[in-house]
């Protein structure tokens, strides 16, 4: 199956799974698919905004993009086909949300092994899938540790 538009969802603060995310992605793009990769970061409501320093918001997003493109790198991908993107809020809904506005035919995210706490509480990766209207694509590292 080719896909056109591949939505990768990674978290800077799990690189092992994030690298493994986006590596998959590309070697399931090869040359023709285009690859959104999002980073969600954390939720803070606006009461907090105001108790934050300067340009927390925006050192925050440089250092996130800054990373992802480093990644994206890594995995061999060429900036022509690569867009990457950060959003602020609750992960399933803004994952879900740029799915749909880019039009992705696949969404690709990196997960842990589920733990006991998860497995009760439910994940991101979990959410994703029940709620996600296009194939998703879990990916875990072999070496998680």
């Amino acid at each position: 199956m080719r896909f056109s538009t591949i939505l990768v969802a990674v978290d800077i603060n799990d690189p092992v799974h994030g690298r493994a995310a986006i590596a998959r992605a590309a070697s399931v793009a090869g040359n023709e698919a285009k690859i959104c990769i999002l980073y969600v970061r954390y939720y803070l409501p606006s009461r907090y905004s105001e108790l934050l320093v300067g340009d927390f918001d925006q050192d925050e997003q440089n250092e996130a993009f800054a990373m992802l493109k480093q990644w994206a790198t890594e995995a061999g991908l060429p900036e022509s086909q690569v867009e990457i993107m950060t959003r602020r809020g609750p992960v399933r809904d803004e994952v879900l949300t740029i799915a749909e506005r880019t039009k992705a035919d696949l969404i690709v995210i990196g997960s842990h092994q589920p733990s006991i706490s998860s497995r009760l509480l439910g994940s991101n990766a979990s959410a994703i899938v029940h709620h996600s209207p296009v194939s998703v694509l879990v990916v875990r590292a072999l070496d998680s540790h």
